[in-house]
C-alpha cells in the first residue's frame, strides 16, 4: 500500500471510529493545562423562569476562564420523573469569556398534549480545550401551555445580542412522561 493510501484509510477509520459518519460530529481535541486553577467558572445564569410552550427561549451565561480556552457549554434538563442529559455545544474557537446566550425551542419531546403546568430546571456547565469543568449553576423554570412567549431583558453584565448556538429541549409531557393507562378499569 502506498503511504498516500495507507494515510486515507487511517484517516478513513479514525472518522469511523469516532462517529464521524453521517450525523456524527468530532469534538476537538484535549489539550492544555488542567487542575483546579484552571478550571472555568460560571459567574451568572438568567433566564425568563416561566414560558409557554412552542417559544424560543435564551438562557443566559456569564462564564470565564483563566487559560482562556473554553469551547463548550453544556445545558442539561430535569423535570419530575425524569433527567436528560446533554450534548456539548461546541463553540466555533476557544474564549476566555462566553457573555450571552444559548437557545431553546420549548417544544415537547414526545406526542402528547400539556395541559397545566410542568415544573423544571435546567442545569448549565462549561468545559475547556483541557476538559476542565466548571462548577454547575441551575435554574428552575415553568413551562406552561398557555404561557407567555421570552421577553426577557437580562440585566448587566449579560450581552442580549449574542447567542452561541441552540440547544435541545427535552422536555416531556406529563402523559408521555408516565405513559397513560387509560385509567382504572375495575380489573
Amino acid at each position: 500500500m502506498t503511504p498516500n493510501r495507507w494515510l486515507l484509510a487511517a484517516a478513513t477509520t479514525v472518522l469511523l471510529i469516532s462517529g464521524c459518519g453521517p450525523g456524527g460530529f468530532i469534538l476537538p481535541p484535549r489539550e492544555g493545562p488542567v487542575g483546579e486553577k484552571h478550571r472555568p467558572v460560571i459567574r451568572a445564569i438568567a433566564a425568563q423562569n416561566e414560558i409557554g410552550i412552542g417559544y424560543l427561549w435564551k438562557i443566559y451565561i456569564h462564564a470565564t476562564d483563566p487559560d482562556g480556552d473554553i469551547d463548550k457549554i453544556y445545558v442539561s434538563f430535569a423535570q419530575l420523573g425524569g433527567s436528560y442529559p446533554s450534548l456539548p455545544l461546541v463553540l466555533s474557537q476557544p474564549m476566555k469569556e462566553i457573555n450571552g446566550a444559548v437557545l431553546t425551542w420549548t417544544t415537547l419531546d414526545g406526542s402528547g398534549f400539556q395541559m397545566g403546568a410542568i415544573y423544571a430546571s435546567a442545569e448549565i456547565r462549561v468545559e475547556d480545550r483541557a476538559g476542565n469543568m466548571s462548577e454547575s449553576k441551575a435554574i428552575e423554570f415553568t413551562l406552561g401551555s398557555f404561557g407567555p412567549g421570552d421577553k426577557f431583558v437580562p440585566p448587566p453584565p449579560f450581552n442580549k445580542n449574542l447567542v452561541y448556538g441552540q440547544v435541545h429541549f427535552p422536555i416531556q409531557s406529563d402523559n408521555d412522561l408516565v405513559g397513560d393507562d387509560g385509567g382504572d378499569k375495575g380489573e
